[in-house]
C-alpha cells in the first residue's frame, strides 16, 4: 500500500488532490457495503384490493403472476412512498385511486392495532394504522425477526379535493402519454421542445436524405357498438418502415461538396400514433360544488365524453366516483343508478362505462404486454432540466387544437377556481435557503439535500423564464414607476427581476457603463455557481439566474428578506430615534425570525450583533444601508462595512479558491482585512442569514490585458472589466507547484551529486551529467520555433519528479490578492476628467499582488500557446464549432475576449523553423476557421442584439430576417430591402434601425466589433472566401435564441439553380404529386419575416455540479488507474445511480457521465485485447485469443444510446456532443461485432459533421477510416477502400503530402489495396508512406520499421507475382508453339500422337531451375477444388476480413510458385502476427477475432 502511495504522489504531487481522492474512495466504499447490506433484506409483498369490473385488471398469462398481490425487494433506505411509486406503474395496481400502506391488523388490548415500535420521535408503528411515507421500509418491519414474513396492505382512503385532481391528472398521463399523438395540453416555450431522432438512425428508417420512409398498415379495432356496428374498424396508421439496404453506406458516392438539405433534415421522429381511449374529458363548468353539497363529501365534477358517444357528468365524493343524471346544461347531483355504489377508482367507472376504453387502454403502458415502440426515456417529460429547443422547425398543422383541459390545467394543478383563491406565491428564498439547512453529515443527507437543491433550482430556472416573458411583455409594473425605464426594478412569482445591460444609475461608467454592466452580471453569476459549489455553512446566496430574451439581459433573483422593508424605514423614518408603529412590526419580525431561524448559539450571536454595531458605528455613523455589514459600500465608496462571523466565514471562501488575506483603507485611512474583494458585499437579511452579493469580484483583475490591449491600434477595448476565469486560476497554481517542486527536487539532487562527487570523485559527476542524454528522444516533425517553445515548455513540465525529496508539500503557498489592480470610483464632485481612478492596490513586492500579474502573464505566455499545441499534436479533439471552442477554451481558463491572440498565436505555430510565414495547414487550419468564425458570429450577436433590444414582438421577425439577408443572403440578393410595418399605435412612431442596416454597414460594423473586441484585424475576403454560412446561421439562432421555418435557404444562384432542377426531377416521378403540388414563388430574399418562428429564452443557471456523485465518480477512476478494474467500475456504476437519483436521469450531466462510463470501458476492452494478442505472439504460449474479456460491454452499450437520447433531448439533435456520443456508440458496437448498426451510426456521424462544421476536418477523415475499417469485416473491400482513398485525398489536401498524418492515411491505405488484392497499388502507398517516416520519424522509430516491412514484403510478393507472369508468358508462348507442332501434324494425319505428346507435355514439363509449369486453368481449378479459389493470374479475390487496425487475411490464397507463403501468413507477417493455431482456425463470428477489429484508432 505505501508503494502505490508513493507513485500516485510521484505521479501527482498534489496533496490535496490526492487527499479528495481518498475520501472519495472511502465514501465510495461505504456506498458499496450499503449496497451488499441492501441484498441482504427480505421480500415484502403487498396485498391489493379487487376492482369493481372485471376487465379493469387484465388476466394473467400464467398462474405464476397473480394480480392481487405483488412481492417486491426493496433496499433498507427505501421508503414507504418510493414503494407507492412502484406500485403505481404495476399492471395489477395502476388504477388504485387514493391509498395507503399498513401492516396486517392485529388487535391490541386498546381495542386499536397493536404497537410494534415507538420512535425517538414519539411516533407510532401500529398494526392496522397508515404508515408515514417518509417512513423507512427497514423501521416498519424492526420487529419482525429476519426470516419473518413481511406483509403490507394497500387500504383505500377517502377523497379530498387535492386527491380528486389527482386522480385526474394521473388519467391524463395513462390515455395521453408524453410523445404520442394524444397529448393536446402542453404548452411548451417554442417548438418541438425536447425531440429526439436517435431511434430513427437506430432502426435505420431515416433515407439518405435525412426523410423518415413510411408505410401505411390496417389495424383492426373493435368498434364498441352493438349488433351489426359490432365488427371490426379497419384504421389506416402509418409505421416507419427501415430502408431495404445492405448497410448504411451502399448508396455512398464519395462526393463531400454536396451537403444534405436543410429542408432534409430530420429533427425530431414522429410521435407515437395511440388511438384515444375517450373523445373528450375536461373539468364540468358545473365546479365548484355549492356549498351544501360540498357539506354532503361533493369534491368535484368531471365532464367525459365516452368513444360509444355518451356524454356523463361523474361526481367524486370521499366515497368514491358515479355517474349524476346531469347533462351538459342541466345539473342533477342524483346517481344515475340508484343503488349502485360510489366506485372508489375513477379508472375502474370507465373501465365499466366504457368497453372501447377498455380495449384502448390495454394497448397502453403498463397494460400492454407488447414492449413500448419508442424508448420511454425518449418521451417522458423532462423534469430538471432545459429541453432543447431545434434551430429549423415545422410550424405545426393546425396550429392549434381545441382543448378544453388545457385552460384547466392550472387549476387541477393548483386548485384555485378564481384570482382570490389563488395561494401566495413560492417563497424562493425561504425554500432555497430552508433546503441548504438540511443536515449532511451521512452519505443519505447529502444525496438527499443535493437532490432538492437541484430540484428547486430548475424550478425557479423555469419560473424565471415566465416571469421574464411576463415582464417583457409588459403585463406587469415596475415597482419603481418614476424612474429612468432602463432603471426600472420588477417582482414577479417572488423573483426580483433587473434590467442586466442598462448602467442607468451610472454605477460601472468608470469601468465602461452598459458593457461592462452586463459583463459584470454574467461574471456574478459565476462567482455564485462557484460559491453554491463550494457550499460554506452559515453562508447564504440568493436564487440567481441569466435570462436572455429579445436582445435584453435579465437578471432574476429571490428577494432578500428586508431588503423592501428597510428602504421603506429609511424613506419613511428619517429620525432613528422616533418611535413609530413601524417599530411594533419590526419587532414582530425580529420574534418571527428567531421562531424560524436555523438553531444557533445566542450569546454568539449576541456577540457578533455587538461586534457589528461597534464597526459599524465607528466607521459608518449613519449607515445608508442598515442590512449590509461588510464590505464596502457601492452608494458611498469611502465606507467599508465589517463583521468578525462574516470573515470568520469568508476566510473560509478564501482557502477554498487560495485568496490571500490582505488589508484594504477606507475613506478614513483605517484599515479592514478581507479575503475575498472588498467589493463583494455581505448583507444580514431580517431572516438572520448572512448573504452574499456581488460575487464577480472573487475573480482577479487581468491586468496584462488592461496595460496592453485595452488601449491599442485597434481603438479602445468596450470596459475595463477584464478578468481571469477560475479554470485558469488553478491550471497557473498546479503549474506553479509543479514549478516549485523541480526546483526543490533539483537543489535536492545537487546537493545529493555533490555529497557524492566528494565522495566517488570526478567520474560519477561525469557520469550523472551524460545520464540525461542517455535517453535519446526520437526525431520530431519540423516544426516553428513558437511551437518548439511550447513543446519544451510541457516536456519541462511534465519530466517526471522524485517525490521522496521534494519534501512537504504544505511548505508551497501561492494566494492571490483579489483587490490588486482594482480600478478606484472617482469622486462625484472632484474636478478631474479621469474615467476612473488607478489601483491603490498594485505594489508587486506583495507576493499575493505579483501572483495576480503572474497569472495575466501565464495566460498570454503559455496557456494559449498550450491550447494550440495541443490541437497541432492531435491531442484535442471535439472542436466542431464555436459552441465547441466556447467550452474547451473556458475550460482551459481562456476568456473569449483572446481570440485575436489565439488565432496571431495559430500564425506564430504554422510558420517554418527558420520563422518564415507559412499558410496553415491541417489541424490548425481548421482552428483557425473556428476561430474566424466564431468571432463573426459573436460581433453580429452584439449588432444584432442592439438592433431588435426594443423592438415589439411582431418587428423582430423582420429585423432579424433582413439582418440574415445582410449578412448570409448577399450572393442571392446583394441589395436586400428591409420592410417595416408600424403598430399603429401612434402617429409619431419611430423607424427602426434595422431599416437603415446594409449588407456594406453590417461588414463595417462586423470588422470595427471584432478589431475593439478582440483585437484582430479580419481580412475582406473572409466574407466571400471563408464564410460558413450554413454553420453560422445555425449558431446564430441556437445560441441567440431563435426558430426557423424548415425550408432550403438560398445563399446564392447557383443553388437555386441546382434546386429548382431537382425540384423538376421530383414532380416528373411522382404525377400524383405534381397535380396537387402548389406553385412555388420565386423569393426576393434568401430569408423572409415569416421564416423567422418565435425567439427562444437563453437561459444561464446557478446550480452548480453534484459533488456527492463526483466524488464517488473520481474515486472509480482512481481505482481503475491503480489496477482495481472490477472495482472501479462498479464505483463508476454507484456514481451514475447518484446522478440518476438527483438529476432525475433525463439531465445533460447525466449524458455526460453515462459517455464517460462507457468510453471507459472501450479503452479497458482494446487495452486487454492488445494484452491478449501480445500474450498469444509469444512463443510457447498458451494464451487462449478466443478467452471472453470480462467486461459488461452489454452495459455500456445501453448507457450510451440513452446517453445519446438524453443529449439529444437536453442539448440538440445537431449539437457537437450529441455527435461525440455518435461516434463513441459506433465504436462500441464495433467492439461487439454488431456491423450494422455501426456503419449507420459512422454515417450519422458525418451527417453531424457536415451540418455542424461543414467539410475538410481532420476528424472526418477519422469517421471515414473507422467506417471502411467495419466495411473490411463484412467483406466490403471494395467500398472500404473507396472510403480509405477519400480519407487519403483528404487528408492530403489538408496537411500536405510530408505530413505524418498523411503517412498514416497511406499506412491504412496500403492494408485497404492489400485486401482488394491490387499489390502494385499497395507497394505504392506503401512506399510513400515509407519515405514519410523516414524524414520525419527517422529509420530507427518503430512506426517506420513496421512500414519498412510492409514495403520489403510486398516487393517480395510482387517479385513473385512478375516471375509467375513471366513464367505465365512463356508456358504461353511454349504452348502455342506445341499446338502449331500438332497442327502440323495433324495435317500429316498424326492428330492422335500429337494429342498424346501434348498431354505428356503439359503433365511433365518444368520450368527454368527445376520449376514444374502448371497449367493457369488447371492451378484454378485444383484451388478451387481445395477450397481456396484463386483467378487464372494467381491472386486471391478480394474476401478477406479485417483484423485490428484495418488489416485482413484472405485464407488459403496462394500467390506465386512453390516456396512462397501464403497470402494469409503474409498478411500476418506484416501485422507482425504468428501463424494461428488449429484451435484459432476455429473461431466463431463473435470470437475474440471478430471483435478485435474494433482496433481502429480514433
Amino acid at each position: 500500500m505505501s508503494e502505490q502511495a508513493e507513485q500516485q504522489q510521484a505521479q501527482q504531487p498534489d496533496a490535496q488532490v490526492i487527499a479528495a481522492q481518498d475520501v472519495a474512495q472511502v465514501d465510495g466504499e461505504d456506498k458499496v457495503e450499503e449496497q451488499q447490506e441492501a441484498a441482504t433484506l427480505p421480500p415484502v409483498t403487498i396485498q391489493f384490493p379487487s376492482p369493481t369490473c372485471s376487465r379493469t385488471v387484465p388476466k394473467p398469462t400464467e398462474p405464476s403472476e397473480p394480480r392481487d398481490r405483488l412481492t417486491v425487494y426493496p433496499q433498507p433506505s427505501e421508503t414507504v412512498q418510493d414503494i407507492k411509486l412502484l406500485i403505481n406503474d404495476w399492471i395489477g395496481a395502476y388504477w388504485l385511486g387514493p391509498y395507503s400502506l399498513r401492516l396486517p391488523f392485529v388487535k391490541g388490548s386498546d381495542g386499536r392495532g397493536i404497537v410494534y415500535t415507538k420512535k425517538e420521535d414519539l411516533s407510532e408503528i401500529r398494526a392496522g394504522e397508515k404508515l408515514n411515507e417518509w417512513l423507512e421500509i427497514q423501521d416498519a418491519f424492526a420487529h419482525i425477526e429476519e426470516d419473518g414474513e413481511r406483509t403490507l396492505e394497500v387500504v383505500r382512503e377517502p377523497y379530498g379535493e387535492f386527491t380528486a385532481r389527482q386522480s385526474v391528472l394521473r388519467l391524463l398521463e395513462l390515455i395521453a402519454p408524453v410523445g404520442s399523438t394524444a397529448t393536446t395540453t402542453s404548452t411548451s416555450l417554442a417548438l418541438q421542445a425536447g425531440s429526439t431522432i436517435f431511434e430513427s438512425v437506430r432502426d435505420g428508417v431515416l433515407s439518405s436524405s435525412g426523410e423518415t420512409q413510411y408505410e401505411e398498415v390496417e389495424v383492426s379495432l373493435p368498434s364498441g357498438r352493438k349488433g351489426k356496428g359490432g365488427k371490426k374498424e379497419l384504421v389506416k396508421v402509418k409505421r416507419a418502415i427501415s430502408n431495404e439496404k445492405s448497410h448504411a453506406f451502399s448508396d455512398w458516392t464519395g462526393d463531400s461538396s454536396t451537403s444534405t438539405k436543410l429542408a432534409d433534415l430530420p429533427f425530431s421522429q414522429s410521435p407515437l400514433e395511440i388511438l384515444p381511449c375517450l373523445k373528450s374529458i375536461q373539468i364540468s363548468p358545473f365546479n365548484p360544488p355549492p356549498p351544501h353539497l360540498r357539506q354532503l363529501g361533493h369534491q368535484l365534477y368531471l365532464q367525459v365524453a365516452l368513444l360509444e358517444g355518451e356524454t356523463v357528468t361523474i361526481i367524486c365524493t370521499t366515497r368514491g366516483w358515479f355517474v349524476s343524471k346531469s347533462n351538459v346544461n342541466q345539473f342533477d347531483p342524483a346517481p344515475k343508478s340508484e343503488n349502485t355504489a360510489p366506485t372508489h377508482s375513477l379508472i375502474d367507472l370507465l373501465h365499466f362505462l366504457s368497453p372501447l376504453f377498455s380495449e384502448r387502454i390495454s394497448k397502453l403502458s403498463p397494460l400492454s404486454v407488447e414492449p413500448p415502440s419508442l424508448d420511454p426515456i425518449s418521451t417522458v417529460a423532462i423534469p430538471q432540466a432545459e429541453p432543447a429547443y431545434p434551430w429549423l422547425a415545422n410550424v405545426p398543422k393546425p396550429a392549434t387544437s381545441a382543448e378544453m383541459l388545457r385552460t384547466q390545467l392550472a387549476f387541477l394543478h393548483t386548485g384555485a377556481y378564481g384570482a382570490d383563491n389563488v395561494d401566495a406565491a413560492r417563497d424562493w428564498n425561504e425554500e432555497i435557503q430552508g433546503i441548504r439547512e438540511l443536515p449532511r453529515s451521512t452519505m443519505q443527507e447529502r444525496v438527499f439535500r443535493e437532490k432538492m437543491l437541484q430540484k428547486i433550482w430548475a424550478e425557479f430556472d423555469q419560473a424565471a423564464v415566465r416571469a421574464v416573458q411576463t415582464v417583457s411583455r409588459g403585463d406587469i409594473p415596475a415597482i419603481n414607476p418614476s424612474e429612468d425605464p432602463k432603471a426600472h426594478m420588477y417582482l414577479q412569482s417572488n423573483i426580483f427581476i433587473t434590467q442586466g445591460d442598462s448602467d442607468a444609475l451610472n454605477a460601472y461608467g468608470h469601468l465602461g457603463g452598459d458593457a461592462a454592466m452586463r459583463i459584470s452580471h454574467g461574471k456574478d453569476a459565476v462567482g455564485v455557481k462557484l460559491l453554491n459549489k463550494i457550499d460554506i455553512d452559515g453562508l447564504y446566496m440568493l436564487g440567481h439566474t441569466i435570462v436572455d430574451w429579445q436582445g435584453k439581459r435579465w437578471i432574476c433573483q429571490s428577494i432578500l428578506p428586508g431588503i423592501f422593508s428597510n428602504r421603506r424605514k429609511e424613506d419613511d423614518d428619517e429620525e432613528a430615534s422616533a418611535p413609530t408603529a413601524e417599530e411594533s412590526e419590526g419587532q414582530k419580525k425580529e420574534d418571527w425570525v428567531k421562531v424560524g431561524d436555523s438553531p444557533k448559539s445566542s450569546k454568539g450571536d449576541e456577540a457578533d450583533k455587538s461586534a457589528e454595531i461597534e464597526v459599524s458605528a465607528e466607521v459608518d455613523g449613519e449607515s445608508e444601508n442598515p442590512m449590509m455589514i461588510y464590505g464596502l459600500d457601492s452608494e458611498k465608496p469611502t465606507s467599508i462595512h465589517w463583521d468578525r462571523t462574516t470573515h470568520k466565514l469568508m476566510s473560509q471562501i478564501g482557502q477554498a479558491l487560495r485568496l490571500a488575506a490582505h488589508k484594504v483603507k477606507d475613506g478614513k485611512g483605517e484599515e479592514f482585512e478581507f479575503y475575498a474583494s472588498s467589493e463583494v458585499k455581505g448583507l444580514k437579511g431580517t431572516d438572520g442569514r448572512r448573504y452574499l452579493l456581488d460575487a464577480q469580484r472573487l475573480s482577479l483583475v487581468d491586468i496584462e490585458w488592461l496595460e496592453k490591449d485595452y488601449i491599442n491600434e485597434n481603438g479602445t477595448y468596450p470596459h475595463r472589466l477584464a478578468l481571469l476565469r477560475p479554470e485558469l486560476l488553478e491550471t497557473f497554481w498546479e503549474s506553479e507547484l509543479k514549478r516549485w517542486a523541480r526546483g526543490v527536487a533539483d537543489k535536492a539532487q545537487a546537493k545529493k551529486n555533490d555529497e557524492a562527487s566528494k565522495e566517488a570523485g570526478p567520474s560519477t559527476a561525469e557520469k550523472s551529467e551524460e545520464a540525461p542524454t542517455a535517453d535519446a528522444e526520437a526525431p520530431k516533425e519540423e516544426q516553428s520555433p513558437a511551437a518548439e517553445a511550447a513543446a519544451a515548455h510541457r516536456a519541462e513540465e511534465e519530466k517526471p519528479l522524485d517525490a521522496s525529496v521534494v519534501g512537504d508539500i504544505k511548505q508551497f503557498e501561492l494566494k492571490f490578492n483579489p483587490d490588486a489592480f482594482v480600478d478606484q470610483i472617482p469622486p462625484k464632485d472632484g474636478e478631474s476628467d479621469q474615467s476612473f481612478l488607478p489601483a491603490t492596490i498594485n505594489d508587486e513586492s506583495d507576493p499575493s499582488v505579483k501572483a495576480v500579474r503572474d497569472a495575466s502573464v501565464f495566460l498570454r505566455s503559455i496557456a494559449i500557446p498550450a491550447v494550440v499545441l495541443d490541437v497541432l499534436t492531435g491531442n484535442t479533439t471535439g472542436l466542431m464549432d464555436g459552441a465547441s471552442l466556447t467550452k474547451h477554451l473556458h475550460g482551459r481558463g481562456i476568456n473569449m475576449r483572446y481570440l485575436g491572440h489565439l488565432a496571431s498565436t495559430i500564425k506564430q505555430f504554422s510558420a517554418g523553423s527558420d520563422g518564415e510565414e507559412r499558410k496553415e495547414t491541417g489541424h490548425l487550419a481548421t482552428l483557425k476557421t473556428i476561430v474566424i468564425q466564431e468571432m463573426i458570429f459573436r460581433a453580429s450577436k452584439h449588432i444584432l442584439r442592439s438592433l431588435i433590444a426594443n423592438l415589439q414582438p411582431e418587428t423582430t421577425t423582420f429585423a432579424i430576417s433582413h439582418f440574415l439577408n445582410c449578412l448570409l443572403g448577399t450572393s442571392y440578393n446583394p441589395s436586400p430591402t428591409s420592410s417595416f410595418t408600424p403598430i399603429g399605435v401612434s402617429e409619431r412612431e419611430d423607424i427602426p434601425e434595422y431599416t437603415k442596416l446594409t449588407p456594406e454597414s453590417l461588414r463595417k460594423s462586423i470588422f470595427e466589433e471584432i478589431q475593439s473586441r478582440y483585437r484582430f484585424s479580419l481580412e475582406e475576403s473572409f466574407f466571400e472566401e471563408g464564410l460558413k454560412k450554413r454553420q453560422l446561421l445555425r449558431e446564430l439562432a441556437v445560441r441567440f435564441g431563435f426558430q426557423l421555418a424548415q425550408r432550403e435557404y438560398l445563399f446564392d444562384k447557383d443553388q437555386e439553380a441546382v434546386s429548382g432542377n431537382e425540384d423538376e426531377k421530383e414532380g416528373k416521378k411522382d404525377k400524383k404529386a405534381k397535380k396537387t403540388k402548389v406553385p412555388s414563388v420565386k423569393r426576393a430574399h434568401t430569408f423572409e419575416p415569416e421564416d423567422v418562428l418565435t425567439l427562444v429564452p437563453i437561459v444561464k443557471s446557478t446550480a452548480p455540479t453534484v459533488t456527492v456523485a463526483e466524488e464517488i465518480l473520481e474515486a472509480g477512476r482512481n481505482t481503475i488507474n491503480r489496477g482495481s478494474v472490477d472495482l472501479g467500475l462498479e464505483f463508476m456504476l454507484e456514481g451514475l445511480q447518484l446522478y440518476e437519483n438527483i438529476h432525475s436521469v433525463i439531465h445533460p450531466a447525466v449524458a455526460a457521465v453515462y459517455n464517460q462510463y462507457s468510453q471507459a470501458v472501450h479503452q479497458l476492452a482494446r487495452l486487454k485485447i492488445q494484452q491478449v494478442a501480445a500474450a498469444a505472439q509469444q512463443e510457447g504460449s498458451n494464451t487462449d485469443p478466443d478467452q471472453p474479456l470480462g467486461l459488461d460491454i452489454s452495459t455500456a452499450l445501453r448507457l450510451q444510446r440513452q446517453a445519446i437520447i438524453i443529449a439529444e433531448r437536453t442539448l440538440g439533435v445537431y449539437h457537437h456532443e450529441t455527435a461525440g456520443y455518435y461516434f463513441n456508440l459506433a465504436m462500441l458496437e464495433n467492439l461487439e461485432g454488431n456491423a450494422q448498426p455501426a456503419l449507420r451510426y459512422f454515417r450519422h456521424v458525418l451527417k453531424l459533421w457536415d451540418i455542424i462544421h461543414g467539410p475538410d476536418h481532420a476528424e472526418i477523415n477519422v469517421v471515414l477510416s473507422n467506417a471502411g475499417v467495419v466495411l473490411q469485416a463484412i467483406n466490403e473491400t471494395g467500398l472500404a477502400l473507396a472510403l480509405q482513398k477519400q480519407a487519403y485525398e483528404s487528408t492530403l489536401s489538408l496537411f500536405g503530402d510530408a505530413h505524418l498524418q498523411t503517412g498514416q492515411s497511406l499506412h491504412q491505405l496500403t492494408q485497404s489495396h492489400f485486401l482488394a488484392a491490387d499489390m502494385a497499388s499497395a507497394l505504392s502507398t506503401s512506399e510513400k508512406a515509407l519515405a514519410i517516416f523516414n524524414s520525419r520519424l527517422g529509420e530507427d522509430h518503430a512506426q517506420t520499421k513496421e512500414v519498412k516491412k510492409n514495403v520489403d514484403l510486398l516487393t517480395a510478393v510482387m517479385n513473385n507475382v512478375e516471375k509467375q507472369k513471366e513464367r505465365n508468358e512463356q508456358m504461353k508462348k511454349e504452348s502455342q508453339e506445341r499446338l502449331k507442332a500438332a497442327k502440323e501434324r495433324l495435317s500429316l494425319g498424326s492428330n492422335v500422337a500429337g494429342k498424346r505428346r501434348l498431354g505428356s507435355t503439359l503433365n511433365g514439363a518444368a520450368g527454368p531451375n527445376g520449376v514444374r509449369i502448371v497449367d493457369p486453368a488447371t492451378l484454378a481449378a485444383a484451388a478451387a477444388a481445395a477450397g481456396h479459389p484463386i483467378d487464372v493470374n494467381g491472386q486471391a479475390p478480394a474476401t478477406a476480413a479485417t483484423t485490428d487496425g484495418g488489416a485482413a487475411a484472405a485464407e488459403g490464397s496462394n500467390v506465386g510458385a512453390r516456396g512462397t507463403e501464403s497470402v494469409e501468413d503474409l498478411v500476418r507477417f506484416i501485422q507482425g502476427q504468428q501463424v494461428p493455431s488449429a484451435s484459432a482456425a476455429r473461431r466463431g463470428k463473435n470470437a475474440l477475432r471478430g471483435k478485435r477489429r474494433t482496433g481502429a484508432k480514433r
